[in-house]
């Protein structure tokens, strides 16, 4: 229980509105045992006084319309205001678990898959709605019309209403105690099949392709099938502890329904003709107060799934970022941007091989260097220590003779643009994709002039032009298309300096040269640091650094690398 405290705290951003959810919620109730009540006594009255009686029925038939309406007016009132209050809430809660997976990005969040942490963010954080809507809000009505319940029928018999108080407030207590144990036991781990289900439902969704070409369809959908049928058998054991909640309080309704019936029998009411119908009323008031505890039983029993839920979240919110953008310091205008890197040593959390070893380099403002090596030999990782998406092991990296931890991370993340081999596609339009390169808002012309340059034209003489809709991970784009519209963006952005990994990859050898010439042309006053595995224009370059098992083991221009005997490059140069 402790695990929901945190969340529980959300509710001051709501407080007021919660507050009058809880009261609409207490009225609509209330008016509905009321309702019930007042009928009892109305029609039993009305028997008994029979035809050719004068008889009073004004004032109970206008309580009876008046609780009615009441009622009514109420619920629908109380439905939208707490439902409103609840996804205040929830989206409170999404913003602040989103600001606490940013800072996790990518070192920490690398461990989970996107689809467990898409599941966690939607489906573990909807299941926290029922925290006030069927948890707390039901279990404090529940005592609050009790006590009305009790105060009213004591001036009819004070036996009687104190028996109702003890029978009612004990199933208030003893009910939701029952049922948190029995579902805590598979509470769970039906959260846990849910999230393993949908988790491997969106995998086996975006990987159609693959095992349709590959003839793997089967057993994964097998697997998949098994999950879902987890998942149904503890959604199944839920659904009959829902229906024996149901049964034991209608067993209990009859059981204290019998007692009123045996008690106000033998009750005194006074010598009023029409005190008998007292008895009718605490009958019905009986019949109406199970409407009371009826929530309870079902809604304790999501509490295990809820406590999963917030347990699920908090993982990810309590997790510590890797790095911590503290500094203070921006580039002053005018400033030489050179980077230094100082005998840098980096090993990735948890595991044991280092990826770089004792890496020293210094790249002056405006040079342009490509950085060489096999796969796995720990070039992509330099690019993640210049933009601190890691922090080194050993060592510093030094922007304007000032170490990188001292740049406010805003001010870090404007000095440098960074294209990494996964381009991200967003389910947006054209011209929004393109406008993530700069933050000052870009003319139709000049980014039509840009994708016109990478070769996408063709995109914007469609009917939809820039708003053509690209859709999730941009479906309707080839590999080699979506690399053209990250290079676009490069080509948009006015970062001093560029990190490049791969980003000729996918594309035919004249798109390559087309593309490392716009690439060049635009890096001429700037900074460029490109990974890459093909050597296409490699010369133009103004120095080259190969990297092999994470030790740079070369470096200096085309020329002198090429006129090094049996040097790393030169074999390379040679093989190819």
């Amino acid at each position: 229980m402790r695990t929901l405290l945190p969340f529980l705290r959300l509710f001051k951003h709501a407080k007021f509105v919660l507050f009058l959810g809880l009261i609409l919620m207490i009225t609509g109730l209330a008016a509905s045992i009321g309702l019930l009540t007042v009928s009892g006594w109305f029609l039993a009255a009305t028997a008994l006084a029979g035809i050719g009686t004068l008889f009073n029925f004004f004032y109970p038939s206008a309580s009876v319309r008046g609780l009615a309406i009441g009622r009514t007016v109420a619920r629908y009132f109380e439905k939208i205001v707490t439902h409103d209050a609840t996804f205040r809430i929830l989206a409170k809660l999404r913003v602040q678990v989103f600001q606490k997976i940013i800072p996790l990005s990518p070192a920490v969040l690398n461990r989970y898959r996107n689809s467990d942490l898409l599941n966690r963010l939607v489906a573990d954080v909807d299941t926290l709605d029922s925290l006030y809507l069927r948890l707390l809000a039901p279990f404090i009505t529940a005592f609050v019309v009790i006590g009305l319940l009790t105060v009213g029928l004591s001036f009819f018999n004070l036996s009687l209403a104190l028996f109702f108080a003890t029978v009612l407030s004990t199933l208030a207590l003893l009910v939701p105690t029952i049922f948190y144990y029995l579902g805590k036991t598979f509470g769970h781990k039906l959260t846990r099949a849910r999230a393993t289900y949908r988790t491997r439902f969106v995998e086996y969704i975006q990987s159609q392709a693959e095992l349709l070409l590959f003839n793997a369809e089967k057993p994964l959908k097998q697997k998949l099938d098994e999950t879902e049928q987890q998942w149904q058998g503890f959604q199944q054991k839920e659904a009959n502890l829902s229906g024996f909640s149901t049964a034991l309080m209608l067993l209990a309704n009859g059981i204290l329904l019998t007692l009123t019936l045996w008690f106000a029998a033998n009750a005194d009411f006074g010598n009023d003709r029409y005190s008998p119908a007292i008895i009718a009323l605490f009958a019905l008031a009986a019949l109406a107060a199970f409407e009371i505890l009826m929530p309870l039983g079902s809604a304790f029993l999501h509490i295990g799934q809820i406590i999963a839920s917030a347990e699920r979240v908090t993982e990810i919110t309590e997790q510590t970022p890797l790095v911590q953008f503290s500094g203070e310091k921006t580039v002053e205008k005018h400033t030489a941007l050179d980077l230094s890197i100082q005998q840098v040593n980096f090993t990735y959390p948890e595991r044991q091989d280092p990826a770089l070893e004792n890496i020293t380099l210094t790249i002056p403002q405006g040079q342009k260097v490509a950085i060489l090596g096999k796969t796995g030999s720990g070039k992509s990782t330099l690019l993640q220590l210049l933009v601190r998406n890691y922090d080194p092991n050993q060592g510093n990296i030094f922007l304007a003779k000032q170490s990188i931890a001292d740049y406010t991370e805003r001010h870090l993340r404007e000095q440098m643009c960074f294209l990494t081999q996964r381009v991200h596609v967003f389910s947006d339009t054209l011209r929004n994709n393109l406008q993530l390169a700069n933050q000052h808002p870009l003319q139709d012309t000049t980014m039509i002039e840009v994708l016109n340059q990478v070769g996408l034209g063709k995109l914007v003489e469609q009917e939809q032009g820039l708003d053509l809709w690209l859709g999730d991970g941009g479906r309707p784009l080839s590999g080699g298309e979506q690399r053209r519209l990250s290079l676009a963006r490069i080509l948009l952005n006015q970062a001093p300096i560029l990190l490049l990994d791969e980003p000729t990859e996918g594309l035919d050898r004249e798109t390559e040269r087309q593309i490392l010439r716009l690439i060049l042309t635009h890096c001429q006053n700037k900074t460029l640091i490109m990974v890459t595995h093909r050597l296409t224009a490699i010369e133009q370059f103004d120095h080259l650094c190969i990297i092999d098992e994470g030790k740079l083991i070369e470096q200096g221009n085309y020329q002198t690398l090429m006129a090094k005997e049996n040097g790393f490059f030169k074999q390379l140069v040679e093989r190819i």
